[in-house]
């Protein structure tokens, strides 16, 4: 079954990652110009998942995973020269890999 990503992703109270900053580091994880930022806006919201739905049944089944997601990890997994360990690791743990696939989006400001 397909499902188109939410565009626009609302986090918990509890869960910004901008609480883990202070001061200069969360401006700078704020700023638009940021390379995870850049990465999310202008790489991962452009993908087009309208293409990818003839590759689901229109039937019952479990939705598809975010297509966006799936194509920026892949991006990112070639252009680091990442192993899979290394990229699931860097999706669970690195803030700026989470920000960069909108997995943990805080609009900059």
């Amino acid at each position: 079954m397909f499902k188109k990503s939410d565009e626009n992703p609302q986090l918990g109270i509890f869960s910004s990652p901008t609480e883990y900053f202070r001061d200069s580091k969360k401006k700078e994880y704020l700023k638009n110009d940021s390379w995870h930022n850049r990465f999310r806006n202008h790489v991962v919201m452009r993908v087009d998942e309208s293409i990818f739905r003839p590759l689901y049944s229109n039937g019952t089944g479990a939705p598809n995973a975010s297509i966006r997601i799936l194509v920026g990890m892949m991006i990112l997994k070639e252009g680091q020269g990442w192993s899979d360990a290394q990229l699931f690791e860097n999706c669970a743990y690195n803030l700026l890999v989470r920000s960069a696939l909108g997995s943990d989006v805080v609009r900059g400001r």
